[in-house]
């Protein structure tokens, strides 16, 4: 099998290792294509890591300045600003989706037609219309026809303004198998509507299949559910002993101590003042709770947020955030995890890798993070998956008595019951890597679909679509000027 595997960034492979890794020793071949590189310190440590026979890693070609390419991506984006206007999302996705929305639509999006289900519907539908009318890049036709792939893979797919739908579009009027793969548990809810619809969509459990039926439209037969193959490391990673790790991390070996795990920066808050507020009600607490450590591990998508920050207790580890992308910041993250009393954050798939490790797992409901946890959808399912993962309380005071109830008691099985349901919905013995791997070479191996050229009737509409795009090429200009 020939995979070619289309990455927006180098951090957007760092789910997929695993993956790469078993493609490689099955024989097969794999082409990383990544689109945007973005400095990040850490790359070339995990590029290194991917490397292995049969794993080449290239730039995706960078199509000339195409006005279709740019209204194709004006259309998408507008599609994603009629879905963030639904009830059940909050002004966090909509601000998002307006900063890279046209203006137009934003204006469209402002008058009374948008507080219509029915209106936002008909106008997203609208749009994609217009989008199905575009022609496909040839350059980009060309560069995947080179390639000669059985299959096509995208990930993380789900992102406003992304360039992958384009080669999706190319790839499907090629006949290329097309799959988009779910990078991480909030993908499906907090990023773009999946335009165009690949053959597959990769996901981990049935309550992302579920989100794929009802955000986007995907028939459940198109998905694929695996198990969440990016943890299956940590199910067997083995722990150095505390000493050697509290001295790495500036621990004081006497004392436990407690994770908190800083969450994505994608709302823009910082979390500092909250990790002030939350140590002080912690030694306010006095007893066990008082006397113990604290370890904060910033976001690697934030990796500069704690320059320059002393708080009393407080060590921060790693100072600058790193994806734990090769062995030893592998280590240092899992040790963090393992020899914590428990795991504290707002809202972060740490919590998700606490649960394997089977440390108890807390949050509070602060009034001022709201749109971070109650208001997105992915933060209901460490609430409800397998009866609830969180421990919740809605003060600092409150949390500080759990913490400490839990501290003494240790983990109450609920990890185990959250982890078998989305984590490892095969069983929590049932590796998810080579069942992805199973996966994808069952569908190499399918009858692939004929080219999806745009129908006759929708090229009609071009003309009228022409000056639309001229329009979206020099905008999209004048931004880069």
């Amino acid at each position: 099998m020939r995979a070619l595997l289309s990455a927006e960034t180098p951090l957007s492979l760092t789910s997929y290792q695993s993956v790469i890794s078993e493609l490689g020793r099955r024989g097969h071949e794999v082409v990383i294509a990544i689109h945007e590189e973005r400095e990040i310190g850490w790359r070339d440590r995990l590029l290194e890591e991917i490397a292995a026979p049969h794993v080449t890693v290239e730039a995706a070609v960078s199509p000339e300045r195409d006005r279709w390419l740019e209204l194709g991506t004006d259309l998408r984006s507008s599609v994603d600003l009629f879905e963030f206007l639904g009830p059940q999302f909050n002004e966090t996705y909509r601000a998002r989706a307006r900063r890279r929305a046209p203006k137009p639509a934003v204006a469209l999006a402002r008058t009374p037609l948008a507080k219509s289900a029915v209106a936002r519907r008909t106008i997203a539908a609208a749009f994609e219309l217009a989008e199905n009318a575009l022609p496909t890049n040839a350059e980009i036709e060309r560069y995947l026809a080179a390639k000669r792939p059985d299959v096509v893979l995208f990930t993380p797919y789900l992102g406003l303004r992304s360039a992958q739908p384009a080669f999706l579009r190319a790839a499907r009027a090629l006949g290329l198998r097309t799959a988009v793969l779910v990078k991480s548990w909030d993908n499906l809810s907090s990023k773009s509507v999946i335009r165009p619809i690949p053959d597959r969509l990769f996901v981990w459990n049935e309550v992302q299949r579920d989100e794929a039926r009802r955000l986007h439209g995907i028939d459940p037969a198109q998905v694929v559910v695996t198990g969440a193959q990016c943890f299956d490391e940590w199910f067997e990673w083995q722990p150095r002993p505390w000493a050697e790790f509290a001295a790495r991390a500036g621990l004081d070996s006497d004392r436990q101590f407690v994770l908190y795990a800083c969450c994505s920066p994608w709302t823009g808050q910082s979390e500092v003042d909250f990790v002030r507020r939350w140590t002080e009600a912690l030694r306010a607490r006095g007893g066990a709770t008082a006397e113990l450590g604290v370890l904060v591990r910033p976001h690697p998508k934030r990796p500069d947020a704690w320059d320059g920050v002393d708080i009393p207790g407080v060590v921060v580890f790693p100072q600058a955030g790193h994806a734990p992308t090769d062995d030893e910041s592998k280590a240092d993250y899992f040790d963090s995890i393992h020899h914590s009393r428990a795991v504290v954050g707002l809202n972060t798939s740490a919590m998700i890798e606490a649960a394997i490790v089977g440390r108890p797992v807390l949050t509070v409901l602060d009034p001022e993070y709201e749109r971070v946890q109650q208001g997105t959808l992915h933060f209901r399912y460490l609430l409800e998956v397998g009866g609830g993962l969180l421990t919740v309380a809605r003060t600092l005071d409150e949390h500080a008595a759990q913490l400490e109830r839990a501290i003494a008691a240790g983990d109450d099985g609920r990890s185990g019951r959250f982890v078998a349901e989305f984590v490892r919905p095969y069983g929590l013995d049932v590796v998810a890597t080579p069942l992805f791997v199973d996966e994808l070479e069952r569908f190499a191996a399918s009858s692939a679909p004929a080219p999806q050229r745009t129908p006759v009737p929708l090229r009609a509409i071009r003309p009228l679509l022409a000056p639309l795009a001229t329009r979206a090429a020099r905008v999209a200009h004048a931004g880069e000027a």
